[in-house]
């Protein structure tokens, strides 16, 4: 019996442990997020499927550059993969356009009544209010953790509204609170997830509109969904 209630103090003084240590990264997310206006940085993004992975298929791995910013309540993201295959990915003004170089093809579709769950989304690790997140999603605190040789607090997140719960079953990211910034995020979809690893993340740094402008080839179709 006493080695039981030991083991129930113990769990209790975890979980207060846990509390605090989520609850002072919030303040602090809290507090860095009315100084961010842009980040950059290149990543790799690894995209895993549980079926074809049993089939003894790697996992795909695209590289690239990202850009985030916010323009007063707008959030406008890039990414630009260069590997294996060329491919941008831009959001801003609440239209996706994706762009194809190989076949000089834009896809563009409008989020519409969408849009807030897609800044939760698009947003989620660049410089958002830790009270934002908590209005998104369910956060559970999963502990610190250290990547790439920054202390991260991890966290696990379960989206709060129906296309949140859509687009993924559940997400887990690495946030550096000193910058208020994402050097991991992974997303869930049943068994499957793409994890992104951020590198040379530059907060406030040299960002402008043309890097959220398409890079395109002459006269590109255009499809809209």
């Amino acid at each position: 019996m006493a080695a039981i209630a030991l083991l129930a103090i113990h769990s209790a003084a975890g979980a207060a442990q846990g509390n605090d240590d989520l609850n002072s990264v919030i303040a602090a997310m809290n507090s860095r997020a009315a100084g961010f206006r842009n980040v950059s940085a290149d990543f790799d993004w690894e995209t895993h499927n549980a079926v074809t992975a049993k089939l003894g298929e790697k996992d795909e791995v695209q590289t690239g550059q990202s850009y985030f910013r916010r323009k007063g309540q707008d959030l406008e993201a890039m990414l630009d993969i260069k590997e294996p295959s060329p491919k941008q990915l831009l959001y801003k003004k609440g239209v996706v356009q994706i762009y194809e170089p190989n076949v000089n093809r834009i896809t563009q579709r409008e989020v519409g009544n969408n849009k807030s769950d897609v800044d939760a989304v698009m947003s989620l690790g660049f410089g958002g209010r830790g009270d934002e997140l908590l209005k998104s999603y369910d956060v559970k605190w999963l502990g610190w953790e250290t990547v790439a040789g920054v202390r991260a607090a991890k966290m696990e997140l379960v989206g709060k509204s129906p296309s949140l719960q859509k687009a993924f079953t559940r997400a887990v990211i690495w946030i550096d609170p000193e910058k208020n910034v994402a050097v991991q995020q992974q997303f869930f979809q049943g068994d499957d997830y793409r994890l992104t690893r951020y590198h040379n993340i530059k907060v406030n740094g040299d960002v402008s509109d043309k890097n959220f402008k398409l890079q395109t080839k002459p006269s590109p179709e255009i499809v809209k969904m």
